[in-house]
Formats: C-alpha cells, structure tokens, sequence
C-alpha cells in the first residue's frame, strides 16, 4: 500500500468512526471542528479499555480497516498515526508534528475492549459525549502502549470557512416539535433530518480534511440530503464534486482561507511490545 492510499484511508476511516458516534447527535453541538478531548469533567466517569491486543501486521493481512463498536475498538493494516489522528481529531498532516516513520508507514493491528459494566456506562451518554470519552480512552491506550507524550501548539494553517452562498441556504429547517437529530453518513452521502450546521461542519472537515469555521450563523435543525462524488470516485460517477454540491444543494459555500489550527507536537512515542 503507497503512502497516498495509506493517507486516503486513514481519513475515510477516521471520518467513517466519528459518522458512526454523531449519527445520533442533536442540533445543538456547538461545535466548528472535529471536537479535541477536553479535560475530564469531574461529573464524568473515567473510562477506559480492559483489554487491548497489539500486533504488528507486516503483511497488510487485515487491510486497511477500522471499527468502533459498543463495547470496544479495533483497527488493523494502518500504522499507529492512524489511532493518534483518531484520538486528537488531527485532520492535515500539518497538524502532526515530530512523529517518527516507523508510526507512519509500519502496519498493526490493535484490539481494545471494555468490560461490560464499561460499555453500558458508556452507552448511557449523549452523542457528543461518548465521542470525545472515546478520544480520551484512545489517548490513554497510546500513552500506555506506546509512551506516547504531546502537546498542543497553535499554527496559522490552510482552513475552511463556510458561508452562506449567493442564492442562499438550501435547507429545510426542521419543524420545532420534530427536532432531536439524527443523520447517515455514507461515501458520497449524507442523509439528515434535525442536524445543526456544527454537525455537518463537523463531518465535512473530514472529508475534505481540513478545519472549518461556520459563518454561516444558521442554528436551527434541518434536513438534507447531501449526494457528491468521495474521494478517489471512479471517473463513471457524474455526481458533483462536494463543494460543488454544497453550494447546489444546500446553498452553502466553502471558501479557502488560513486560520489558528490547533497542532499536536510529538515529544515522546515509543514502539509498542507486541502481545
């Protein structure tokens, strides 16, 4: 696997895990870009996995996958940047600062589950909450396994903003009494009724890898549907590119500008024990 398609799937697959957690979300996320772990919350249980399995994949035998499921965490055939991308919501490479080759380019697989008592607690919490409690538990799994020490820095970087376009927004708001949120994400398909705008903003830095700002200043809900052509679509596929059919669509534009991106540096990371 060449390090473009490697790039290409650590992206689909970090969208695809954060697209399972929100698919459930409500309007108000409050939110502008793929949400950094936040300090625990002394009203928050800690979580954490019982178990975690880490092999190295030489081979590429389990090619390219990535899972989060209720009760734990799986990947295989990616390289642990695959799992800090994930963790710390890092959407550029720019973003990724002092990481070692070896964590780009050599293949594992990795196994974290929780105990049941774990799970259902977890379960428990809104949307919003067990993604980023799922990003906590990420972070501890590499600090364990893999000694892995950062911090945050800020960096004046490549963003976008989106706006509302000429013809104005497409959107059907969501009627008051129908309102609580709930979207599929598929390649090349966003179906959604009673979203905010922060969670499709939210979604869309994944696709297109990069941070957005919302100016839009829309706050209600509202339903879309969303159809575009993903990344790396075969030529036969005719739907229009996703900035096109954001403003075809929605009446929503992304326009390119540059803005303080929050940059993880790598201090310390070790390669893990293999069990």
């Amino acid at each position: 696997m060449n390090e473009k398609d490697r790039r290409s799937i650590v992206r689909r697959s970090g969208f695809l895990l954060t697209a399972v957690i929100l698919a459930a979300a409500t309007p108000a996320l409050g939110q502008t870009a793929p949400p950094a772990p936040q300090q625990q919350n002394s009203a928050t249980p800690t979580f954490s996995y019982d178990a975690v399995t880490i092999k190295p994949d030489p081979d590429g035998v389990n090619r390219g996958f990535m899972k989060h499921t209720a009760d734990g965490f799986s990947m295989g055939g990616m390289p642990v940047v695959t799992v800090i991308r994930t963790a710390y919501g890092v959407l550029m490479d720019d973003q990724l600062i002092g990481l070692p080759g070896w964590a780009k380019s050599d293949p594992i697989t990795i196994q974290a589950k929780m105990d049941a008592e774990t799970a259902a607690a977890l379960a428990k919490l809104p949307a919003m909450e067990q993604w980023k409690q799922s990003q906590l538990m990420l972070q501890a799994l590499l600090a364990d396994r893999f000694a892995l020490k950062v911090h945050h820095e800020t960096k004046d970087l490549p963003i976008y903003v989106l706006t509302i376009a000429k013809g104005g927004c497409r959107m059907k708001q969501t009627a008051a009494d129908k309102a609580g949120g709930n979207a599929s994400y598929a390649s090349g398909k966003i179906t959604a009724h009673g979203i905010s705008v922060d969670n499709l903003v939210m979604n869309l830095s994944f696709i297109v890898g990069r941070v957005i700002v919302n100016k839009t200043g829309l706050e209600s809900g509202y339903d879309f549907t969303l159809d575009y052509a993903p990344d790396g679509a075969d030529s036969s596929d005719t739907r229009p590119s996703i900035f096109t059919a954001l403003e075809e669509q929605l009446g929503l534009k992304l326009e390119p500008a540059r803005g303080p991106v929050d940059v993880i540096v790598i201090d310390h990371i070790e390669r893990p024990t293999a069990n």
